[in-house]
């Protein structure tokens, strides 16, 4: 054997040891996960639907993992700032991120630059699904959708809607396209909060959000909500009709939350936090206040999560470019 030859030989030999090495490493980690305490990151303001998903759960984590779960908040960029400083970290399953879609699917379509490639991200479990519902002020002169529609179009000089980010404003351009409806003005706020405070001044007068943001007012007698995008009517709401019901084939209007971790988190850990999650998604306490707060149940595998995901992102990539909506 010639001397290049051994070397090349050696070489191979050291980067295969390595390469088991490295795999026999991981599976080792995986297997003893985990070993400290785990930190879920939400890449917005403390006291959103995210933010309160991701510490219902995380109680039920710090159950069944037997380590403090920390819930981080760290707000900015459309949920940017968070979700890039989870793509970063170790791919050991110790940082994690909670998020809506706009974070792992819009931005990527409507940001001039993005710093972490969303698609690279692993799904690890579905936390929520929660529908989206039209919300009005309580003395609105529409009582039910067909009212709304002609009331609105009547008076378009005089309607303007809020929305909390790009996923409630598309939202409602797919109510308003599906509905004929134009001219009211997009009124954009900075979170859920303001949007409602603006149909309660009479700032907006309508505003598509997820109903647990919607529902407080609504039991305090201050909004309605005149439909709802789910495919069937919410225990929460057993009177209030679907879009569906209201004429709107095929209107369905929902918003979600997952959990994910930083590409090449080894798979062992991704099925262990899966299996955690999906059980305490089954815990009665926990059934009983997603019912409170208007938020459905749907458990998922990490791989039909990711075949979600990609289903997601060539829809809304489609809704996105056909509506030309950019970050401004």
């Amino acid at each position: 054997m010639s001397a290049n030859r051994a070397i090349q030989t050696i070489a191979a030999t050291v980067l295969l040891t390595a390469s088991f090495s490295g795999q026999a490493r991981a599976q080792s980690d995986a297997e003893g996960y985990p070993r400290r305490n785990v930190s879920i990151t939400v890449p917005y303001q403390a006291g959103g639907t995210a933010d309160l998903v991701t510490r219902k759960i995380s109680e039920k984590l710090h159950q069944r993992l037997n380590r403090a779960v920390i819930v981080e908040n760290r707000p900015g960029a459309s949920g940017s700032i968070g979700s890039n400083f989870v793509y970063r970290a170790q791919p050991d399953g110790y940082t994690l991120l909670s998020s809506p879609p706009t974070p792992i699917i819009v931005n990527q379509f409507i940001q001039k630059s993005i710093a972490y490639e969303p698609e690279k991200l692993r799904s690890v479990a579905l936390l929520a699904v929660a529908p989206l519902v039209l919300t009005v002020r309580a003395d609105f002169p529409a009582r039910n959708m067909k009212e709304f529609v002609s009331y609105v179009n009547a008076n378009a000089e005089r309607i303007s809607y809020a929305s909390n980010g790009i996923g409630a404003h598309v939202a409602t351009l797919l109510l308003m396209r599906a509905a004929g409806i134009t001219g009211p003005v997009h009124v954009p706020y900075n979170g859920a909060a303001p949007a409602l405070l603006a149909v309660l001044s009479g700032d907006a007068q309508f505003f598509i959000d997820n109903m647990s943001s919607t529902l407080p007012f609504v039991r305090e007698g201050k909004m309605r909500i005149l439909a709802i995008g789910s495919k069937e009517r919410s225990s929460s709401l057993p009177d209030v009709p679907t879009f569906e019901e209201t004429g709107y084939k095929d209107l369905v209007l929902t918003t979600w939350f997952g959990l994910f971790a930083p590409p090449n988190t080894p798979t062992a850990v991704m099925e262990k936090l899966n299996q955690s999650v999906n059980e305490g998604l089954q815990d009665q306490d926990i059934v009983n206040q997603y019912a409170e707060l208007g938020l459905q149940i749907e458990r998922m595998t990490p791989n039909q999560m990711e075949a979600a995901v990609a289903a997601e992102r060539a829809k809304w990539r489609a809704i996105i470019e056909e509506a030309n909506i950019s970050e401004n």
